[in-house]
């Protein structure tokens, strides 16, 4: 179904056993808090969760809580408190937060806990977006600009997120032309500058030539490394073109403050179902970022028809 066409914002699923329990109603003084696993002036996930959070209190005058730099081992500690004040939405910033959400969301019935960026899990509303197209146009455009023919994926952990951003990007740098291997690498650690810089010294020494981070702070070190042996990066999650243009090749922007303003207001609406919700590209949440100039315009064009068939929900991959 289509909660709303502005935002090309998709229920995909409908998890079994959500029943009469899939669109809780709230009174008028709903309440939000989220969990984050890092810091909010991260500049990168953290941070634009946050982000989110404060301006859905300022649109809709709601009160608002959170908690940062939360381990994975205190994540059900952390969300139950929230549930147990009488919180009427707790919200776990990050797929590891998956398991941790669904014992909440058991424990009681009567919160909405919700996943942003999450795998669909029965019992809890999953924000998402079609990793796998964000992650084609950008491969796309990296297998058209290699040298090498082989490419490398940074992230802390396996999370269905990354995974199918992976796959996108997979196929989309073998249509452009990238012939070679494309390795994924996990530093164990979102935030570790140090650990992601020495995992992609790693990928670019095996050869890659574009290197995509998946990473909160870590992505400092994956665009360090690219800087210094003068190799591409993409932005998946942020506009590296504004942060780092000398090394960014192409971006993609999750905004996860829109995503998660969007989830919320709809949970106070009573419109947030426990169901797993997905931003396409070309939406007010997931859109193309920028493209370096070293691109060739003929292929930036046709990134960009990807991109408008994607929006038009055309594209097949």
């Amino acid at each position: 179904m289509i909660i709303s066409r502005r935002n090309l914002l998709i229920a995909t699923s409908v998890v079994a056993g959500a029943g009469a329990m899939g669109r809780p109603v709230f009174a008028a003084d709903f309440k939000a808090a989220a969990v984050l696993p890092g810091s909010i002036t991260d500049q990168a996930f953290n941070q634009v969760v946050y982000e989110g959070l404060e301006a859905a209190k300022s649109k809709l005058g709601i009160e608002v809580a959170f908690s940062e730099k939360v381990k994975q081992a205190d994540q059900v500690s952390a969300m139950s408190d929230y549930a147990r004040r009488g919180y009427n939405m707790v919200i776990g910033a990050g797929g590891e937060f998956t398991a941790a959400a669904q014992r909440v969301a058991k424990q009681h019935p009567e919160v909405l806990v919700a996943v942003i960026n999450g795998a669909p899990t029965e019992g809890i509303a999953t924000v998402n977006y079609n990793n796998p197209q964000f992650g084609y146009v950008l491969g796309y455009i990296g297998g058209k600009m290699t040298k090498s023919g082989k490419a490398g994926m940074v992230c802390a952990q396996e999370i269905k997120a990354f995974v199918d951003i992976a796959a996108g990007f997979k196929k989309g740098w073998a249509k452009g032309g990238g012939s070679g291997e494309v390795t994924l690498t996990y530093t164990d650690d979102w935030d570790d500058v140090a650990k992601a810089k020495e995992a992609t010294l790693n990928l670019i020494n095996q050869g890659a030539d574009v290197v995509v981070p998946y990473l909160d702070n870590g992505i400092v070190g994956v665009v360090q490394a690219a800087e210094e042996k003068g190799v591409w990066a993409t932005g998946v999650i942020t506009d590296l073109g504004k942060s780092s243009p000398k090394a960014n090749l192409a971006s993609t922007v999750l905004d996860f403050a829109a995503a998660t303003a969007t989830a919320i207001e709809l949970g106070m609406k009573g419109e947030l179902a426990r169901e797993d919700y997905k931003f396409a590209m070309g939406s007010a949440a997931g859109y193309m970022g920028t493209i370096n100039d070293a691109v060739p315009a003929d292929v930036k064009a046709e990134a960009m028809a990807i991109v408008d068939q994607m929006t038009a929900g055309t594209f097949e991959m």
